[in-house]
């Protein structure tokens, strides 16, 4: 009897390291992969570059990236715009990505 149990148990096992890391959390709404794309960080304008579309921003955490505060120099994303007259001193909310393993900001507002 224990070596059936023992056997049951040890499928159980594997079985359940087999499913998707989603169907493997309980207790959420949402798959364990779904993250809160939308939440935006905060920061201060250190410095703008327009020719290079680079700007250096002061931050917050930035949870999304795992980031502790610290200034750093971000890639501008392609079609966004800047907020008008957009200078350094402004603060800002913002959302950082790193797509292709450059830190861009893909979005930007006052």
């Amino acid at each position: 009897m224990k070596i059936r149990t023992l056997i049951a148990s040890t499928a159980l096992g594997f079985a359940v390291f087999a499913l998707p890391a989603q169907a493997q959390h309980t207790g959420h709404d949402m798959p364990a992969t779904a993250a809160v794309s939308t939440e935006l960080s905060s920061g201060e304008v250190r410095a703008i570059d327009l020719k290079t579309r680079k700007i250096t921003l002061k931050h917050g955490e930035l949870k999304n990236l795992g980031m502790s505060p610290m200034t750093m120099v971000f890639a501008i994303k392609a079609g966004i715009e800047l907020p008008k007259n957009l200078k350094a001193g402004d603060p800002v909310r913002f959302r950082a990505e790193e797509p292709g393993g450059v830190l861009t900001v893909t979005l930007i507002q006052r």
